[in-house]
């Protein structure tokens, strides 16, 4: 086991905040070469026509009292680009895309999201980018019936088919991730993309995903329950959604109390592991920088809210979204990054 030292934290290549629109235009108008992506949920905030960054629209109401833009920025100046669906910003470091499919292209999801992702995988290794660190997926009607399956489960096994046909075996290429349903719209997808290659984590606490048993679906989805990136002097743990799940079973069903209970327990264990097993100075839950919680009725806000805030500092910018789970029975799912100087002799 690697030795543990005591750093201090500096700041990675890229960090992303949840910002009003006043923030927002002010930093557009400081320094535009800086932005990499921005994205609005529930409902746009200024005109999205023509914007040359990544950037969408995700039908998903937020759940806080002043509408908020998920915000991301580099710290070197980007470039910008288009490659057929993908839109791009990238520094020397990293590379961020998004796509965004209509409605009537997310109906057939499966087919979808295996053209998107071999197109996004053939991309960043054009673009000399190949490690996938963190990628996000957003579309309706996540549990509903479509042929006999789920359209989660339609949507890991499209996944698993771009991924096995590029990488062939690929269980250590697979990055952190969410798959998390809205209210309409389509099928969007964003990820973040670098140069070199982080570590990709599992816990403990829980079957890697990839391993799930076939009642979960003829393909296991295919993430990491975390990556973490070293970036100069800092490293950033990107976390997956994160849910009341110990092995591959949903605990608590119907009490949201003891499932945030049991989220937490999953984000503490996945942080302080990755701590221990890297050599790296995580705080447990007092290392995490960005927050951003799917919440499945709108009527738990205030209950999760609490817990969270008795838990993590309050400081700690958090986005809360109105979301449907990939499964049924659960109730809340919770996404984050904690971060962490490098080790220093």
């Amino acid at each position: 086991m690697a030795d543990r030292r005591t750093c201090v934290e500096a700041m990675p290549p890229l960090e992303v905040d949840y910002l009003t629109l006043p923030e927002w235009e002010q930093r557009l108008q400081r320094d535009p070469s800086s932005v990499l992506a921005e994205f609005h949920f529930g409902a746009a905030l200024r005109p999205l026509q023509g914007v040359g960054h990544p950037h969408a629209l995700i039908d998903m109401a937020q759940l806080g009292p002043v509408p908020l833009i998920e915000a991301w920025s580099s710290r070197a100046a980007v470039s910008q680009g288009r490659s057929g669906h993908i839109q791009f910003a990238r520094n020397d470091e990293i590379f961020f895309g998004s796509l965004s499919f209509s409605a009537a292209d997310a109906r057939g999801i499966e087919a979808t999201v295996r053209s998107a992702y071999h197109d996004i995988l053939a991309l960043i290794e054009r673009e000399g980018c190949p490690n996938l660190l963190r990628i996000w997926n957003y579309f309706p009607e996540i549990t509903r019936d479509d042929s006999g399956l789920d359209r989660y489960q339609c949507f890991c096994r499209g996944r698993f088919e771009a991924l096995e046909r590029y990488y062939g075996e690929f269980d250590r290429k697979l990055p952190s991730a969410s798959a998390v349903g809205t209210q309409g719209g389509g099928l969007v997808i964003y990820f973040i993309a670098a140069r070199e290659a982080g570590q990709h984590r599992e816990n403990p606490r829980q079957i890697s995903a990839y391993h799930y048993p076939p009642q979960y679906g003829p393909k296991s989805p295919s993430f990491a329950r975390a990556t973490l990136k070293r970036w100069g002097d800092d490293y950033s743990l990107y976390i997956s959604g994160t849910a009341s799940i110990v092995g591959h079973r949903s605990l608590h069903p119907g009490d949201v109390q003891s499932q945030v209970q049991e989220t937490l327990d999953n984000l503490r264990v996945l942080i302080d592991t990755t701590a221990r097993e890297e050599g790296v100075e995580f705080a447990g839950l007092g290392s995490l920088r960005r927050l951003k919680i799917y919440i499945r009725d709108p009527q738990h806000l205030a209950l999760v809210q609490r817990s969270l805030d008795q838990a993590i500092d309050p400081s700690v910018p958090r986005l809360y979204l109105h979301a449907d789970i990939c499964r049924t029975e659960l109730l809340l799912e919770i996404e984050g990054i904690a971060r962490a100087a490098s080790p220093s002799m």
